[in-house]
C-alpha cells in the first residue's frame, strides 16, 4: 500500500469490517427480525406467527472525503477479483494515490467501514397483541469522525508532497474507534393501547454483549508540521508538537483469528449491556385497507467495558514526536497500530488506565410507512446519531432515506434512495420466497474510472430468512 500511514494514524484500520441498514429488508413487512434493529415494536407488528432468519450478512463503506476512481471496481476489490496488471508480483494490489480524488470543501471528514453478519434468529407472535424474540448479531466497524482536510491530505500523499513542507496546522481535532463485538437480544412488543383500527406498540430489546477488539484514538487538539526526514532527505516525516488526546486498545486479536473458537471464548476482553426502546403507531381499519405506520426508537444505547490500556497524553514535552510512514509498515491490524502510536508517543509508559469503556452507536430511529392493499408502498426513514464527536464510541451515520417498494409475502422489490454524508446514493433490493439481495447503493459497486462513475462508499446484503403460518388480524 502506498500510503498505509492514512489507514494507520487515522482509520486505525478496521479488522473485517462493512455494514449499515440494510434498508431493502428492514422496512419490508415481510422483514422479520430484520426490522427489530430499527424499531423493537415492529415485533409486534409481524404478519407471520414465526419468522425464522437463518443468516443476513451486510457490507457497507462511506466518506465524505474521497471518491473512487481506480481502474477496476470497488465490487472487484472487495471480491479480490482484481486484474493481474494491477497487482505486484507477490499478488498485492498496487492502490495508487491517484486511484481515489480529494473532496475539498473546508468541511470535517467522516468515514465508516462498518460490517455485520446477523446469525440465527427467531420471531414468535405470541398473541395477535404482542410477540417474543430472539437475535444474534456480529458486528465489527472502523470509523473517523470530524478529521481535518490539511491531515487527511498530508496523509494521503504519504507524507511526500514537498506542498505540505513546513507548513503548521494547530487544532486538528477527531476521533477514530473501532470495535468488534457480538450480540445475544431479546425482545419483546406489545399493545398498548387499540380501538377502531388504530394501535399503539411498544417494544424494547436487551442486548447481552461480548466484544473481542476495540481501539480508541480520541483527540481533542493536535498541531503538527510535515518535515524533511534529516537522515533521508528523499523522505518525510509527520512532526508533532503538541497533543491532548485518550489513546485506548486491546490485544485480544492480535494472534488470533475471528473463528468459531475465538467468537465463544469465555476470556475475551469486553463485556457489556444494551438497549432499544421503541413505539409504533399503526392506522389500518381492515386488511382491505391502506396502512399507516410511524415510529420513533432509541436504539443501542449502552456499552462495552474493556480489559485494555487507557493512556493519556497532554504534554509531549520539549522534543516533537516524529512519525514515518514506514513505522507502519507491516502493521495492518488495529493493536498493532495503536502500539506503535504509543511508543512512539511514550517509549515504555505504563497505561494510566487498565481499562476503557466503548460506546454503542446510539441512535433516534424515526420511521412512516405507507402501504397500499394490492402491496406498493412507500417508507421514510431517519436514523439520528446521538454520539458526540469526542465520544469513546462508534458512531451511527445520520441517514435520510425514501424507499419505494413492492411488497406480498414471497415477493419484495424496493429502491431505496438515501442522503447519507453529504451525498445522495440509489439502491435496489430483491426478495423471492427465502432469499433477500440487495444494496442501498448500487452505483458504489459498479463505479471505475472506465466508466466515470466516482462512488464514495460501497454496501451489499444478502440473506435467508421466511416466516411460516400469518396472524389473524
Amino acid at each position: 500500500m502506498k500510503y498505509p500511514f492514512i489507514c494507520g494514524f487515522l482509520v486505525l484500520c478496521a479488522t473485517t469490517c462493512f455494514s449499515q441498514n440494510l434498508l431493502g429488508i428492514s422496512t419490508s413487512r415481510y422483514g422479520g427480525t430484520n426490522r427489530l434493529y430499527i424499531n423493537p415494536a415492529l415485533a409486534a407488528d409481524s404478519p407471520s406467527k414465526f419468522y425464522l432468519n437463518i443468516a443476513t450478512g451486510n457490507g457497507h463503506v462511506d466518506n465524505n472525503y474521497v471518491r473512487y476512481q481506480a481502474p477496476f471496481s470497488l465490487l472487484r476489490l472487495i471480491t479480490d477479483n482484481v486484474p493481474a496488471q494491477y497487482k505486484s508480483p507477490d499478488g498485492s494490489i498496487r492502490f495508487e494515490t491517484d486511484y481515489t480524488r480529494e473532496t475539498l470543501n473546508g468541511r470535517p471528514k467522516n468515514g465508516t467501514i462498518w460490517g455485520e453478519v446477523r446469525g440465527p434468529s427467531f420471531l414468535v407472535r405470541t398473541s395477535e397483541r404482542a410477540a417474543f424474540a430472539v437475535t444474534t448479531r456480529f458486528r465489527a466497524v472502523g470509523q473517523v469522525v470530524g478529521a481535518s482536510e490539511s491531515i487527511l491530505s498530508s496523509l494521503r500523499a504519504s507524507l511526500n508532497n514537498g506542498g505540505f513542507y513546513s507548513i503548521p496546522s494547530n487544532d486538528n481535532k477527531f476521533s477514530a474507534n473501532t470495535n468488534t463485538y457480538a450480540e445475544l437480544g431479546v425482545t419483546y412488543a406489545g399493545t398498548l393501547w387499540e380501538g377502531d383500527g388504530r394501535k399503539l406498540l411498544l417494544g424494547a430489546t436487551g442486548k447481552f454483549l461480548l466484544g473481542y477488539n476495540a481501539q480508541q484514538l480520541i483527540n481533542r487538539g493536535l498541531d503538527y508540521r510535515i518535515i524533511t526526514d534529516p537522515d533521508n532527505l528523499n523522505n518525510a516525516l509527520l512532526e508533532v508538537t503538541d497533543l491532548d488526546a485518550t489513546l485506548a486498545y486491546t490485544t485480544f486479536l492480535q494472534n488470533r483469528s475471528l473463528n468459531p473458537q475465538t467468537l465463544f471464548n469465555t476470556s475475551a476482553p469486553g463485556k457489556g449491556l444494551g438497549l432499544d426502546i421503541g413505539f409504533t403507531y399503526v392506522d389500518q381499519y381492515d386488511s382491505d385497507s391502506p396502512a399507516l405506520r410511524v415510529g420513533m426508537a432509541i436504539a443501542d444505547i449502552g456499552g462495552i467495558s474493556y480489559t485494555g490500556g487507557e493512556y493519556s497524553f497532554t504534554d509531549i514535552g520539549v522534543n516533537p514526536v516524529r512519525f514515518a510512514a514506514s513505522d507502519f509498515n507491516g502493521n495492518s491490524r488495529p493493536q498493532a497500530i495503536a502500539q506503535v502510536i504509543q511508543e512512539k508517543l511514550n517509549t515504555g509508559r505504563a497505561a494510566d488506565k487498565n481499562s476503557f469503556n466503548a460506546g454503542l452507536p446510539t441512535s433516534f430511529n424515526f420511521t412512516a410507512d405507507y402501504q397500499l392493499p394490492g402491496g406498493l408502498g412507500i417508507n421514510l426513514t431517519y436514523l439520528k446519531d446521538m454520539r458526540s464527536i469526542q465520544a469513546k464510541a462508534i458512531h451511527q451515520p445520520t441517514i435520510l432515506a425514501i424507499t419505494p417498494r413492492y411488497d406480498a409475502r414471497w415477493l419484495s422489490l424496493s429502491a431505496p434512495i438515501a442522503y447519507l454524508n453529504g451525498a445522495v446514493t440509489a439502491g435496489a433490493s430483491v426478495r423471492m420466497g427465502p432469499g433477500w439481495l440487495g444494496t442501498d447503493n448500487l452505483l458504489g459497486l459498479m463505479g471505475n474510472s472506465s466508466n466515470g462513475i466516482n462512488p464514495r462508499g460501497l454496501d451489499i446484503y444478502m440473506g435467508v430468512a421466511f416466516g411460516i403460518g400469518r396472524v389473524e388480524e
